[in-house]
């Protein structure tokens, strides 16, 4: 097959939507399809311009306040003639992983040329909205009702959990929904796992001394964007009861808008010597951290899925996250993670559990394997190309009709 990705953001941006481009557009190409990506660029890049392997870049605009965030611009969602000059004439099938304006160019593509037009509802968009000064409230409903439209246009909307699905039939949508998770490369977190089991102490000395923290002491991972709606603040409130009678870290990983705020909190509470903001690093550099750390905290109420606790458990690193729609599909408590209400102390005592009872750790490591192989890109990328076959099956046959 011939796929068209559309997306509105990406490289050097770093989000999990972009992650989760980029994992099925490999997968899809180890199995024999072509795949095109059209993505923001710089303003003055013309649309048939290809940067790598197969990735156009549209004409777009920066963010203020999101360093390596794009938006491609408006000028050309209408633009049918740039979209029909800029795309293989043998496509079939176009899949949308934003609804915005280059979305919309897909969207626009896939009915010009009749193709099935297949979109990923990565996120619960109005909650963005909060971004739009003043006028927050009035943003969501348009934002609602803006992807509630949008997904009128689909022939299927991929939902990555069973509460995007929930939410997205609340808004009224009737299309036909699929839910296809984003996938992880579990195949990759176990070769990194294996290489660094061979030596795992010598790992641990080497990232634990290169913090400055004793290879004695226990270590927290929060592995992420640094935003506001990520929750990291809670997880502050954490350490501080933790450290009441436990010497421990927190290391986190990524990068964000949130990242001065939360490293000046740290500073007024006292913790700048516990926590440790590493920025952004590579994936293998990931997984290193998930085999070194003692447990995996994560604090946001607000994801849609949450890939990052999969990769902790592909990892065998026990996790403790707050309770919500999307955690809860993922974490059996008790099972492969435990899962508490947004209260620092109950959160703490969840993770002096993991700290210190080898015989649960052993036991959530079993269970996050197990759910780890449910979320494999390989699992999900047959799946995925399934769904493909179907809506250009369809299509055809409507159009033959």
């Amino acid at each position: 097959m011939k796929i068209a990705f559309f997306n509105d953001t990406y490289h050097p941006y770093v989000s999990g939507v972009i992650s989760s481009v980029d994992r099925f557009t490999m997968a899809l190409r180890e199995r024999g399809h072509e795949v095109e990506l059209y993505v923001p660029g710089n303003w003055t890049s013309p649309w048939k311009e290809t940067v790598g392997d197969d990735v156009h870049e549209v004409p777009s605009f920066p963010v203020p306040g999101f360093e390596g965030l794009r938006i491609g611009t408006p000028l050309l969602a209408d633009g049918h003639l740039s979209v029909s000059s800029g795309v293989d004439d043998e496509m079939d099938v176009v899949h949308a992983h934003s609804p915005f304006v280059i979305g919309r160019i897909g969207a626009r593509l896939s009915e010009k040329r009749h193709l099935p037009f297949i979109f990923t509802c990565h996120s619960i968009y109005p909650r963005y909205s909060e971004y739009v000064p003043l006028v927050s409230d009035l943003a969501a409903d348009v934002i609602r009702e803006y992807v509630t439209e949008f997904c009128t246009w689909c022939d299927v909307v991929l939902a990555p959990s069973r509460y995007v699905k929930r939410v997205l039939r609340m808004w009224g949508v009737t299309s036909r929904i699929e839910i296809l998770p984003s996938g992880v490369d579990v195949d990759q977190v176990g070769r990194v796992k294996q290489a660094e089991v061979l030596d795992a102490s010598e790992t641990r000395r080497r990232l634990l001394s290169s913090i400055g923290v004793d290879v004695e002491e226990k270590v927290l991972l929060s592995v992420g964007r640094i935003d506001p709606q990520k929750n990291l603040e809670f997880l502050l409130d954490v350490l501080q009861h933790l450290l009441e009678d436990l010497p421990v870290h927190l290391v986190v990983i990524g990068d964000g808008p949130g990242r001065e705020k939360l490293v000046n909190s740290a500073e007024d509470r006292g913790l700048a010597g516990r926590v440790h903001f590493l920025g952004k690093k590579s994936f293998s550099e990931v997984v290193k951290w998930y085999c070194t750390a003692d447990a995996f905290c994560f604090s946001s109420t607000t994801e849609t899925q949450g890939l990052v606790v999969v990769e902790a458990m592909a990892a065998d690193l026990p996790v403790v996250a707050l309770s919500s729609a999307s955690s809860r599909e993922l974490i059996d408590d008790g099972v492969n993670g435990l899962l508490t209400r947004q209260c620092p102390g109950e959160f703490a005592r969840a993770v002096r559990r993991v700290l210190t009872d080898r015989e649960l750790v052993r036991r959530l490591a079993a269970g996050g394997t197990e759910c780890a192989e449910r979320y494999s890109i390989d699992v999900l990328t047959d799946r995925l190309t399934d769904i493909y076959r179907s809506a250009i099956d369809r299509k055809r046959r409507s159009l033959a009709h």
